[in-house]
């Protein structure tokens, strides 16, 4: 080789070198997606953040590791580009660690993370981790393999994040490097108050390097077969276990007697979450690469891959501790928020608290109406027949019932409610429920049976602990989830939506009701409630409209989602370009009813005819309940229909008949000519009224509600009338009763809600 073609040789080689170190993750210099950087006051607000929060380090056996055995091992490393400080301990094949730190890039913040997993048979180590970025009151989650070296002075670590779609290139690599902590600096969450190991002193890898791994589908008839099992932390086999796979949008198998399972199926991502859940235990969740997990094994091998798969569920503790102290669902924005309240459910579930606190669910503690109907005539009149007993407050105010011994008109009651218990079934409470055992008992007082966690448990970070739901792939650490399949199950509902005195009486019915109908019995009809009260999220359509500069900019039309969603074909439980879930996981936190016009339309119908009489009309009108699965109006029994006509002569409205109630022409009803009341009419000694209520009544005296596909059908001749108009109305209580109440009727107004609802209307003539 000449000295011209060396010399060009060996600038060829520094130019690659120069490119190398440019792009070396290993290297200072080295830039990645995390850029560009967030400014001095963004990231002394964060280092505070992480001072402020008052479960640092996240589980208290990193500070006092006499709380729970001796680990086997423990150490501090340095991850990534930031400097992120993991605390890892390992007892015999479990392996626990937190981390903590602050992402200095543009939307960073402070943030606690935690993971724990299980040695596998490879020797790597795999977890599921959690995090909480409390500057921004937001979470996310994922999953990790850790890879020691031998003499764990480095961690080699693939991970993933379960809060983003997966794809082509979920995983991502980085290295943790082994530490010396600064004395009496430990647990400072400065990440200045740590040096490297003097013998490894080199920087970490940045921790974001992306991999490729493309989707690949097996031949036609060929198949990924999984076969698994799911058992305790002794290694038992579970019977009965649900199993899914993340976000599949079903459960696909449920175990046999040994805890057994097989699944199979046609594509395979780079990654498959498989999750399982069953009654009494936490969640558990594995996770499969498509290239280390899937083998041609057997006599198959052209047509199939199988993996082996074992998911451990660890038992709950079986005792409901009444001294849990209840989180509170709202979100609090900066600068109201405090990070010590990062945990309240409305922080992550944006979208479920926005729609559950505009619900009857979140204000029926402090209902103005309710509250006015308990201290001026419920408790009264059941002091005066001789009873002390609240039948009110185990279900207007659940949590603070939960707290109570007994339910006594002369204890607390829910004019009580504080704080929290002011929220009525909020989101905690709900998400604590066991299950429901008496339904016709009111809430609390015989009902639900709650669960909830010891609040000294560290095996748990956070407060919250323990949420039970309907799906048994939730992994997020400091919820603590466990599958409840009730949480699908009108039960659930029944338990403060079905009502029964003592004495037999009735007063709310609404599950009964149900069961007596075709939407309860399997088939097509059937329905839970949450199916009409809970609905799925609907997808809608993009569509392109000029934006505010002139340009086009997409916007869903006819639908619940974003455009972000829409392109991910999923809805985002959380916030923040979460893992997408299919449409039939996520459900309306609004438990739509009465005070939504279009649904209370979508329910019932009303036909109208005419009839020329020689002195009149005769006005015949059929309502049918054509879509509600139980008796409407149901509930209380203070809500009632009323059909009211106004009718005209000569273009002169008519005087009132004797049909409908003078008490009942009010509001939307003023001024009608006949009419009717549709609902549960009350009785006592002194007779019967639509403005007695059940806890005064001795009886039903009459029901005459609409049930589901029974037309009922009113006829009303009216003498001199040649027009009329028709209204179908909901009216939410008597006036007369809530007048009694002390609630001023004349604006047409209940508190915060219409007295009426006009469901239907319409005008005939001759």
């Amino acid at each position: 080789m000449s000295r011209k073609t060396q010399a060009y040789f060996a600038i060829v080689l520094l130019a690659l070198l120069l490119v190398v170190v440019a792009l070396d993750p290993r290297t200072p210099a080295y830039r990645s997606s995390y850029d560009p950087q967030a400014s001095a006051r963004e990231v002394a607000q964060w280092a505070e953040d992480i001072k402020a929060w008052p479960r640092s380090p996240t589980w208290e056996k990193f500070r006092q590791p006499e709380t729970v055995s001796e680990p086997d091992f423990e150490g501090s490393y340095i991850f990534g580009k930031y400097d992120y400080r993991v605390d890892v301990q390992i007892r015999g094949d479990h392996i626990h660690y937190i981390s903590w730190g602050n992402d200095d890039q543009e939307n960073g913040g402070a943030w606690y993370s935690v993971g724990e997993g299980r040695r596998q048979d490879n020797g790597e180590w795999f977890s599921v981790w959690s995090c909480l970025d409390i500057s921004r009151a937001v979470s996310n989650g994922g999953g990790a393999w850790f890879h020691f070296s031998k003499d764990r002075k480095r961690i080699h670590v693939r991970y993933y994040h379960d809060t983003l779609p997966f794809g082509e290139n979920p995983i991502e690599l980085g290295e943790a490097v082994r530490v010396d902590l600064e004395p009496g600096r430990e647990m400072s969450g400065d990440r200045h108050s740590v040096i490297m190991d003097s013998a490894w002193g080199a920087r970490p890898l940045e921790g974001r390097v992306r991999t490729r791994v493309p989707t690949v589908a097996m031949p036609e008839g060929a198949k990924f077969v999984i076969w698994g099992r799911v058992v305790d932390d002794r290694g038992e086999g579970i019977d009965g276990a649900a199993v899914k796979r993340r976000a599949s949008g079903a459960i696909d198998a449920v175990t046999d007697s040994r805890g057994f399972f097989r699944l199979e199926f046609d594509k395979l991502e780079a990654l498959l979450l498989l999750a399982a859940g069953k009654l009494g235990y936490m969640n558990g969740i594995l996770t499969l690469e498509q290239d280390r997990a899937f083998s041609a094994i057997g006599p198959k091998r052209e047509s199939e891959k199988v993996a082996l798969a074992t998911i451990v569920l660890r038992p709950m503790d079986r005792v409901d501790h009444a001294e849990y102290e209840w989180v509170s669902p709202e979100y609090l924005p900066r600068p109201d928020y405090d990070v010590a309240e990062h945990l309240n459910c409305g922080n992550c579930h944006r979208r479920e608290y926005d729609d559950w606190r505009e619900s009857r669910h979140a204000t029926m503690a402090r209902n103005p109406w309710t509250r006015a109907a308990f201290e001026r005539d419920a408790k009264p009149a059941a002091v005066a027949r001789g009873s002390n007993v609240d039948e009110c407050t185990p279900c207007h105010s659940p949590s603070l019932a939960a707290k109570l011994h007994g339910y006594h008109l002369d204890g607390a009651t829910l004019l009580d409610a504080k704080g929290v218990d002011l929220h009525g079934n909020h989101c905690d409470f709900c998400h604590k429920i066991e299950a429901v055992t008496v339904p016709e008992a009111p809430g609390m007082n015989g009902s639900i049976r709650l669960l909830r966690p010891d609040p000294k448990d560290d095996t748990v970070p956070g407060n919250v602990k323990r949420v039970f739901g309907p799906l048994p792939d939730v992994s997020f650490l400091y919820m603590g989830a466990g599958y409840n399949p009730i949480f699908e199950m009108g039960v659930l509902c029944a338990s403060c939506h079905e009502h029964q005195r003592d004495d037999g009486l009735h007063s709310q019915s609404t599950y009964s009701e149900w069961r007596q109908t075709r939407f309860s019995r399997p088939g097509n009809d059937y329905k839970e409630c949450q199916s009409c009260h809970m609905p799925p999220y609907t997808a809608g359509k993009l569509r392109a409209i000029p934006g505010p500069d002139g340009n086009p900019q997409m916007v869903n039309i006819g639908g619940d989602l974003t455009g972000n969603e829409l392109k991910n074909n999923g809805v985002a439980i959380a916030r923040y370009s979460t893992r997408y879930r299919p449409l039939n996981e996520a459900h309306k936190h609004s438990f739509v009813g009465t005070e939504d016009r279009d649904f209370l339309t979508s329910g019932v119908s009303m036909e109208v005819e005419t009839e020329r009489l020689t002195d009149g009309l005769r006005v015949r009108v059929t309502v049918t309940n054509t879509g509600a699965g139980h008796a409407i109006p149901t509930g209380h029994g203070l809500k009632h229909y009323i059909v009211a006509i106004h009718a005209t002569g000569d273009g002169q409205a008519l005087p009132p008949g004797e049909s409908l109630p003078a008490d009942e022409r009010v509001n939307a009803a003023d001024g009608a000519t006949e009419g009717i009341v549709i609902g549960r009419r009350f009785a006592d000694a002194t007779g019967q009224s639509w403005a007695l209520p059940w806890w005064r009544a001795d009886k039903i005296a009459a029901d005459n509600r609409l049930w589901p596909d029974m037309p009922q059908e009113y006829v009303f001749d009216i003498a001199g009338a040649d027009a009329a108009e028709v209204k179908l109305i909901l009216r939410r209580g008597s006036p007369g009763l809530l007048r009694e109440h002390g609630m001023d009727t004349s604006h047409g107004r209940v508190g915060a809600d219409a007295l009426d609802v006009l469901v239907h209307t319409a005008k005939v003539t001759r």
